[in-house]
């Protein structure tokens, strides 16, 4: 029965090719160690054209979602080092009907439309004259920046299999922490080399040149993403390896999406099960759990100590996203390698290790110097499990293109909406740097993060268990064929 149902899994997507399309010569690999070397890149059963696709993928897929991501947090911080009014955080209104539309248009198509369009707003900045004028435009980039981070996460759970997609999430997320090393030294390098150049401050030449570096990459994305295996092929792709890409999904349970259509019967679907219930409130505790370290608290801290000169300051809050692309590569890997047995026991290590470097603040008084700067060195921490996060995510509404995309850019969209308002409660400017009910706030939610992850993992393997159950007694092959 299993045998049955996979392979009629595997040729919904071919009867819906053309007749005359190539036959696949090499099937999808179906059958995954349970053991993997730890370093190796592919499955041992991976054969000669699934490695070659899989290349492939890697190349044309996160080249173009790290250097875009990489251009979006230079844009993002660029525009904050030039607003004064001080706001740090775009609105991403748009986030969840934007990443919507790649269920229904090609995501090679809506993701570099929207980076050429912020592009466009950003080099306008330039010309801001007035606080209004700014803070329109700067929503506007908010807006068309919104859909990128979970469009890429949607695009990669259509090529990737379980086994795999941790590590490309993870390799895409290394992304935030090279753009935030990076955009403080552009922009003084920026401010250095050509304020008053043609008349121009500084600040207005942060924009211009942040813009000019995101045009090309947004052209590049129409070319080289590849949207999802629904779209059609790429021309970097054969006929063949599309087949495979396809078959390759259907043996994970991941169908094409039908089209979302902006209906309440629809939206009620996606919410009548477990999945944005229990996955959206798990994503805004743990967002809520590293916000000392979004709202520049350990910065603050370092700005107070009189022996380090403002150079030093700026160089020194390069070290915690240094280490955190050490941490973002090893939790992707390690999940990838190891499978759900590992997530558990990997985010209440993490938690354990962010709680006692947050109480270095809330003992502020009696923590020794030492003890803050590990505090600050390892801030990096919590944010490094965002690949973990969304994949397990990705992977949960695998069975639904539609659902899976919502639940994604609802995760993002709701946990940033409630990043609007906490911060203003918890994290008081006049407390600055001790901020002693906000670092109690994040240590309790560092345990709230490790509890609701035990929940969600109990969520999913009882509705895999379910699956299995289902595909025993012969009642899912009606749905599988439909």
């Amino acid at each position: 029965m299993v045998e049955k149902l996979q392979l009629q899994i595997a040729t919904q997507d071919a009867d819906s090719t053309e007749p005359n399309s190539p036959t696949v010569r090499e099937s999808a690999n179906r059958n995954l160690r349970a053991k993997r070397a730890f370093f190796a890149w592919f499955d041992p059963n991976d054969g000669p054209a699934e490695r070659r696709l899989i290349m492939k993928l890697d190349f044309f897929i996160l080249s173009y979602a790290f250097v875009g991501f990489w251009i979006l947090y230079i844009d993002r911080g660029i525009l904050a080092n030039a607003y004064v009014s001080g706001m740090k955080e775009d609105l991403k209104l748009a986030m969840i009907p934007a990443t919507l539309l790649v269920t229904k248009y090609p995501a090679h198509y809506i993701v570099p439309s929207a980076m050429l369009l912020w592009g466009v707003f950003t080099l306008l900045l330039y010309r801001t004259s007035s606080f209004s004028y700014l803070a329109g435009f700067r929503f506007f980039v908010g807006f068309l920046e919104g859909p990128f981070f979970c469009s890429v996460h949607y695009v990669l759970g259509s090529w990737y299999r379980s086994d795999e997609l941790v590590r490309r999430a993870g390799i895409f997320y290394v992304s935030s922490g090279v753009g935030t090393m990076t955009t403080g030294l552009l922009a003084a390098r920026i401010y250095q080399s050509l304020d008053g150049v043609m008349g121009l401050a500084g600040w207005r030449w942060m924009y211009i040149v942040a813009s000019i570096m995101t045009f090309p990459v947004a052209i590049w994305g129409y070319f080289s993403f590849p949207g999802s295996p629904k779209d059609g092929k790429r021309w970097f792709l054969t006929e063949e390896e599309l087949d495979l890409a396809r078959e390759r999904m259907a043996w994970q349970g991941r169908l094409n999406s039908k089209g979302f259509t902006l209906k309440w019967s629809v939206i009620r679907k996606f919410l009548s099960g477990w999945h944005f219930w229990i996955l959206v409130p798990w994503n805004i505790v743990w967002l809520l759990g590293y916000q000392s370290m979004m709202q520049g608290s350990y910065t603050l801290w370092l700005r107070a100590q009189k022996q380090y000169s403002v150079v030093q300051v700026n160089n020194y809050t390069a070290i915690s996203p240094s280490i955190g692309i050490v941490f973002i590569i090893s939790f992707a890997w390690i999940v990838d390698k190891t499978g759900q047995k590992a997530i558990v026991p990997l985010i209440a290590s993490v938690a354990i290790v962010h709680a006692v470097a947050k109480l270095a603040f809330v003992l502020y008084d009696k923590s020794t110097f030492g003890y803050k700067w590990f505090a600050v060195a390892t801030s990096y921490i919590e944010v490094s499990l965002s690949p973990v996060n969304y994949s397990i995510a990705n992977l949960a509404c695998a069975g639904d293109a539609e659902e899976r995309a919502f639940v994604i850019s609802s995760m993002l969209a709701i946990g940033t909406a409630f990043n609007s308002w906490v911060p203003l409660l918890a994290f008081s400017t006049v407390e600055a740097p001790r901020y002693f009910r906000g670092f109690i706030l994040e240590i309790v939610l560092q345990f709230t993060y490790v509890a609701w992850t035990v929940l969600v993992m109990w969520f999913v393997r009882r509705e895999h268990r379910a699956k299995e159950k289902e595909i025993e007694t012969g009642t899912e092959v009606k749905i599988a064929t439909e």
